[in-house]
């Protein structure tokens, strides 16, 4: 019994030993002159699991015991969290040889899609696509979503029925957006949008293509921070083979209505000297990059409609107005131009509150020499080499109730001023925010296809309610909560589907 009670001793002494040889490895003292530093009671893991379980919970905390400006270890990296939107600008704007985007986008593109280009260079790629997806090529892309749209939701047989039919709303929304998105982007199986043959073809590729990604889906985000069981690593990249069959780029090259973007971007890697392999494999990375936002986008939006029957009144009140003033019916018009897309400041409103409530994308950086940061209040801190800044514009200023009164709650006119013209200031501090709301990122690396997506999202919800009757099964069931590890990466999406009834109208 002795020897046992030694022995177990003697193992617990071991284990407190490499703790600490772990400790002085990978710890550090905080330098004068850093924001407060926090590196966890775990050596080199730190904070990550806390992180990772629940980034918003967890940084809001971290924001009560030290400020709005903190250094977190997490898995060996140190990360700088700045939470003062009024200083945002100093990061947003500063010098690339400084503070750079690129190298963390480069270990995603790795671990989540295993995609490496050589001499990577964001900018130069935000360049090309800026060339593509917005300007003089932004309406024949809007008009090509609006055929693609109208194609998914009125050409299938199942969904294009007088008949009531239960369908879960993100299953509804998701689909519909990425599905249209793909053929948008990534072209049709004919130039004819309208013939039939055409459409049964595109219905069942983009649902085929929407089927595996899905799959895909819901395996990334373990995979963006290397967390997935062995298990899981098996299934995800039968996954990426398939959906790499199926956007081959040959495959592709045989497409109709291909965009400008799509041929654009494959010239843009063989520019690079990216061989057809990883070409194919950008693709993927590309079709993730370009759609998984705008599905939970709609659906969020449509939920949010749906349980405020003031908001759903509003919305639908003034797509009437504007297509009866015109002396237009979606049903006939082969396309929704521009100026009617830019003639809804009440759908505006709500578009913004709800991205105010669900988009949280951390926008980070890579702090690539000692530098000096300065506050909008004139403090100072120092940044170290290697360590990597983040600011999560979700919890400062998007939920702040400093800057919007109850954030929590969904109100579709709180981007509007009394005579109806958007509304845009927004204080804290008793000083006017800059960034009030960051779902689209801002500075340098704000999205390129912010328009288009616009766009995308307003003709996706106008066809779903100038054709659908649209209810809540339950229209008394809570909003589901976050799916909590999607934090950090754009649009979240909900613990559970909201099942929904829906039919054609009598047109």
């Amino acid at each position: 019994m002795a020897s046992l009670l030694t022995a177990g001793l003697l193992g617990l002494l071991l284990v407190l030993v490499l703790l600490l040889l772990l400790a002085s490895r990978f710890g550090r003292a905080r330098r004068p002159g850093e924001p407060p530093l926090d590196k966890g009671f775990i050596p080199w893991l730190g904070h990550a699991l806390e992180f990772g379980r629940d980034a918003a919970k967890f940084m809001t905390d971290m924001r009560k015991k030290h400020g709005d400006i903190y250094t977190v270890q997490a898995a060996g990296k140190f990360v700088t969290v700045l939470l003062d939107p009024h200083s945002y600008e100093a990061v947003l704007w500063e010098s690339r040889s400084k503070l750079d985007f690129g190298q963390y986008a480069r270990i995603l593109m790795d671990r989540m899609f295993e995609v490496k280009l050589p001499d990577y260079d964001p900018n130069a790629e935000k360049v090309m696509m800026r060339m593509t997806l917005q300007n003089k090529n932004l309406p024949t892309l809007t008009k090509a979503m609006f055929f693609n749209l109208r194609t998914i939701l009125l050409s299938d047989p199942s969904r294009a029925s007088q008949q009531w039919k239960e369908e879960g709303l993100f299953h509804l929304s998701y689909s519909t957006m990425f599905r249209a998105g793909f053929l948008t982007l990534y072209g049709n199986e004919g130039k004819d949008y309208e013939d039939s043959r055409n459409q049964a073809k595109d219905l069942a590729f983009s649902l085929e293509i929407y089927t595996e990604f899905y799959k895909l889906d819901r395996l990334l985000m373990k995979a963006a921070r290397s967390i997935l069981s062995a298990a899981e690593k098996k299934e995800i990249n039968s996954i990426r083979k398939h959906l790499w069959k199926l956007l081959s780029v040959k495959r592709l090259d045989c497409r109709a209505n291909r965009s400008v973007w799509l041929d654009s971007y494959k010239q843009h890697l063989m520019d690079l000297g990216v061989d057809e392999n990883m070409q194919t494999r950008a693709m993927l990375l590309q079709l993730w990059s370009t759609q998984s936002n705008a599905g939970p986008a709609v659906f969020w939006l449509l939920l949010f409609l749906l349980k405020y029957p003031s908001a759903m009144a509003a919305v639908q009140g003034e797509m009437e107005a504007i297509f009866r003033s015109r002396r237009q019916k979606i049903g006939q018009m082969h396309g929704i131009s521009q100026e009617i897309l830019d003639c809804t400041p009440i759908f505006d409103s709500a578009l913004n509150e709800m991205l105010r409530l669900t988009a949280a994308p951390f926008i980070t950086r890579e702090v690539l020499q000692d530098m000096c940061l300065r506050l909008a209040d004139s403090r100072e801190y120092s940044l170290r080499k290697g360590d990597r800044l983040c600011l999560f514009p979700f919890i400062s200023p998007q939920m702040d109730p400093e800057i919007y009164e109850e954030p929590e709650k969904f109100r579709y006119d709180r981007f509007l001023n009394s005579d109806g013209t958007e509304k845009t200031d927004f204080y804290k501090g008793g000083k006017s925010l800059k960034y009030y709301s960051m779902p689209w990122g801002a500075g340098i690396n704000v999205c390129i296809g912010k328009f288009l997506a616009v766009n995308s999202i307003k003709q996706c919800v106008f066809l779903l309610l100038s054709y659908f009757d649209l209810e809540l099964k339950d229209p008394n069931a809570a909003i589901p909560a976050f799916d909590k590890e999607r934090y950090g990466f754009g649009m979240l999406q909900p613990e559970k589907d909201v099942i929904i009834r829906y039919k054609l109208k009598a047109q």
